[in-house]
């Protein structure tokens, strides 16, 4: 399982979930997140070859079982999460979809809504402006609504299986993004947990490895 979190997290803090992983039988390798940590990129509308490259990676080493390769995204992301179920849907078994955003998320309005979430402890504006590269929100603009990947025509496409979670009052990701990848393409699983964002209960990850054992073994 290729895991990792969001704008502020990076992939040693990913521990707890690769402990999760490899406990239930999974092999686990994080990564940070395009604009994140040492990722050599910044976030953009190409910035999914990062994760293609890790794949290729992966299908190299003899420890590896190529043909169950799985990927894991938290908060921002899930976004990549998501798009690499529709990029590498042929190379990757299983994606999870954890409180990422997709369409809705890249809204305009709703950045500005949601950079002051209640539930988020830090400076939100300046963590998602950094990962861009950009200075401020009104560049952070210029560039965010491209992100979406109803824009980009990728929600219509074959995706490999994908689990899409998160808590239905999630005031950093709005939920309608977890029901749009319901609606398009690929038959896809799907839970929403009480709570804000991420869904985050004590039932939650156990759900999250219950499936990806199904659909790795």
């Amino acid at each position: 399982m290729i895991n990792f979190g969001g704008i502020d997290s990076f992939k040693a803090e990913s521990y707890e979930y690769d402990e999760a992983l490899q406990e239930a039988g999974m092999g686990s390798c994080a990564v940070d997140m395009p604009g994140v940590g040492e990722c050599p990129i910044k976030a953009s509308t190409t910035a999914d070859a990062l994760y293609s490259t890790v794949i290729d990676y992966l299908e190299k080493r003899p420890d590896v079982d190529a043909g169950r390769i799985g990927i894991m995204g938290r908060s921002f992301g899930g976004y990549w999460a998501a798009k690499m179920a529709f990029v590498e849907a042929k190379r990757l078994r299983a994606s999870v979809v954890w409180g990422g955003g997709v369409h809705y998320f890249f809204e305009p309005d709703w950045l500005r809504q949601s950079t002051n979430a209640e539930s988020y402890l830090m400076d939100h504006d300046l963590a998602r402006c950094h990962i861009f590269g950009v200075n401020n929100l009104d560049e952070l603009l210029q560039v965010w609504p491209s992100l979406s990947l109803k824009t980009q025509g990728w929600l219509e496409k074959p995706s490999c299986p994908m689990l899409i979670v998160n808590g239905k009052e999630d005031l950093q990701t709005p939920i309608e993004d977890l029901y749009i990848l319901l609606e398009y393409g690929t038959p896809k699983s799907a839970r929403v947990f009480p709570g804000g964002h991420m869904g985050q209960t004590p039932e939650t990850l156990p759900t999250v490895i219950r499936w990806l054992k199904s659909e790795l073994s």
